[in-house]
């Protein structure tokens, strides 16, 4: 699988780190250490790294890990920290080809019961009294993303990433990601040709590395080069100033938290900074959002739609939510969707199904759909309320 534009030199890295860590952000991230090397990779708060050195961090982790509190048992891991401890942790365990279930910190009270007794718990603040396993701390993490993990082993697992949802009845349920295989590739690609991020860009990512739309902005880093800026649980005003001194190119945030900037400029009187794309997901939007994000910035906004298991399955570009401001988009190439009850593909409204990354699911959303394009009727069940 090859990215329009990609060189032939970055294809045949890429074929390479797919064939030795198979389809999974492990690759990803090998892959960018080779050929996007010494450039600004990811930047959380006022840490940044480049690509190469990302990798080199994850590989020293994971050494320690291996050797310290895993005891070179293959347990699974769950990653519970702020900060860039959260994305190297991931990696590292992703190169051991661990299972790695990532929680949000503030959440991890109400996920307990989706965490394995015997997982370690990579942790911030003081260790949960209900977990009898071993434990690791952010601080740890990163002193030991100092070390050198360059003579770590090949393995023969590969990595599955796990991340646990909560029904509207309460019910926790966690979806294992297995590789992206041949179909989350052309998903992602498809996610690429449609957001158009390249190299240069600078992506502000709203939604942190624990919600899909932040890990699939992760993996679109590592796979274009892009610089990914975390912006996760930031108050409006400072995700203004972020696109300000971090020269932004693309935003990617939800509804409500776009409302957010949008009412801070309004209430400041700020020139809005200027943007090349704009990506919505988390969340059902809005025509009047469409129509208030197109006043502010022109029409660079597109939407995205998917699950927890699936990744995005459908994508709206701005020309086509120009015309349809309420739509969640057409399908991505390696995904599918339609209405439960209905065969083909035709027009139909109804309980919707979502298939991608080799996962298909019923949701609990209405939805209609409308030559190939989708509609979600009501407000989603389980929104992206992370501010």
């Amino acid at each position: 699988m090859r990215l329009r534009g990609m060189p032939p030199t970055h294809a045949r890295s890429l074929w390479h780190s797919v064939r030795t860590y198979g389809f999974t952000i492990t690759a990803l991230a090998r892959h960018a250490s080779r050929v996007h090397g010494d450039r600004v990779g990811l930047v959380v708060d006022s840490w940044s790294t480049t690509f190469r050195q990302l990798w080199r961090s994850a590989e020293g982790v994971a050494a320690v890990l291996y050797v310290g509190p895993l005891q070179r048992k293959p347990l699974p891991v769950v990653v519970s920290c702020p900060g860039p401890a959260m994305e190297i942790a991931l990696l590292a365990v992703s190169r051991l080809g661990l299972d790695v279930m990532p929680i949000s910190p503030r959440a991890l009270d109400d996920f307990r019961r989706a965490v394995p007794r015997d997982a370690l718990l990579i942790h911030d603040g003081e260790v949960p009294s209900w977990h009898p396993g071993p434990t690791a701390s952010a601080d740890q993490i990163m002193e030991w993303a100092a070390s050198d993990g360059a003579g770590l082993g090949r393995t023969r697992h590969r990595a599955r990433i796990v991340l646990p949802s909560k029904t509207a009845s309460g019910t926790i349920t966690p979806h294992v990601q297995g590789a992206m295989g041949v179909q989350g590739l052309r998903q992602l690609a498809g996610l690429h040709d449609r957001l158009g991020i390249q190299g240069t860009d600078i992506v502000l990512a709203c939604a942190p590395p624990h919600r899909g739309p932040g890990l699939q902005l992760l993996g679109m880093a590592l796979l274009t080069g892009a610089t990914l800026v975390s912006a996760a649980h930031t108050p409006a005003a400072d995700r203004i100033r972020i696109i300000r001194e971090r020269f932004v190119s693309v935003l990617s945030a939800s509804p409500r938290q776009l409302t957010g900037i949008l009412d801070e400029l309004e209430r400041s009187g700020e020139r809005p900074p200027r943007l090349r794309r704009i990506m919505v997901a988390g969340e059902d939007i809005d025509a009047d959002l469409v129509r208030r994000l197109h006043a502010t910035w022109g029409p660079i906004v597109l939407s995205a739609y998917g699950s927890v298991q699936t990744g995005t399955v459908a994508v709206a570009t701005p020309e086509l939510l120009s015309a349809h401001p309420g739509t969640a988009g057409r399908r991505l190439p390696g995904s599918d969707f339609g209405i439960v009850g209905h065969a083909g593909r035709g027009d139909a409204s109804g309980l919707l199904w979502v298939r991608g990354a080799h996962a298909t699911v019923i949701t609990e959303d209405q939805a209609r759909i409308e030559d190939g394009r989708l509609t979600i009727v009501g407000p989603l069940t389980q929104p992206d309320t992370a501010d």
